[in-house]
């Protein structure tokens, strides 16, 4: 659906990157932010406490995003000895990122409800302010959905597979370890054969429906 999008309106690809840049910077300095609040200050002496898309972005990643939509950023370098409980460091800090992305979600599906109850069916014009506010609030919406179900996923690299472990006893803990890189080549794989879409679009719907279903009744007691 996005690839046609951007064939009939290749200037959306614009909003998709803006978005994207933005998106996962939030996500990746909420994961350096938790961990200096418990003690680890890796990731903010590296400068990753921003959301300058400079210090996150990764080339091959971003590239990849505005190939195939499935992207990645700079992993923030985190040093879970200097936190005073180890495993519920790794959790805090895991669970920063995706988090982030569904608070963000929750944002922009405010504009995007009052836009598409007051003006939608919209007047398609580029340069539309009304256009111009759904086109970010759109994008943004069912990206950093995607991004926070996404990364709760328990397969390396993602947050998920963090939370996974780090919940487990040492002894497993360590044997999981060890099939980090297969773990990783699954993910790519069920990416690129379109497994990973038939398993999360279920989920990813389903959040995105629930959160309208809170907001939209509030918009209309405004519109």
């Amino acid at each position: 659906m996005l690839l046609q999008q951007f064939k009939n309106s290749p200037e959306l690809i614009i909003y998709w990157f803006m978005i994207f840049a933005f998106s996962i910077s939030v996500h990746e300095s909420a994961h350096a932010y938790v961990a200096y609040r418990l003690g680890d200050s890796t990731a903010k002496d590296k400068g990753r406490i921003t959301i300058d898309p400079l210090k996150h972005l990764d080339l091959l990643g971003t590239i990849m995003m505005l190939i195939s939509f499935i992207g990645w950023a700079k992993p923030v370098p985190i040093n879970s000895s200097n936190f005073k409980n180890k495993k519920a460091g790794t959790i805090l800090v895991s669970l920063a990122g995706p988090l982030s992305n569904f608070i963000l979600g929750v944002f922009f599906a405010i504009p995007l409800a009052y836009v598409s109850l007051k003006y939608y069916p919209l007047d398609y014009s580029p340069l539309s302010p009304v256009v111009i506010i759904y086109n970010f609030a759109f994008y943004g919406f069912i990206m950093n959905i995607a991004l926070a179900v996404f990364n709760f996923l328990p397969l390396p690299p993602l947050d998920g597979s963090k939370i996974f472990t780090a919940v487990l006893p040492s002894k497993y803990y360590f044997k999981i370890s060890q099939y980090h890189n297969t773990a990783f080549i699954i993910l790519i794989l069920l990416s690129y054969t379109g497994w990973l879409d038939k398993i999360i679009t279920p989920v990813i719907d389903g959040v995105q429906s629930a959160i309208f279903a809170v907001i939209v009744p509030i918009i209309k007691l405004i519109v």
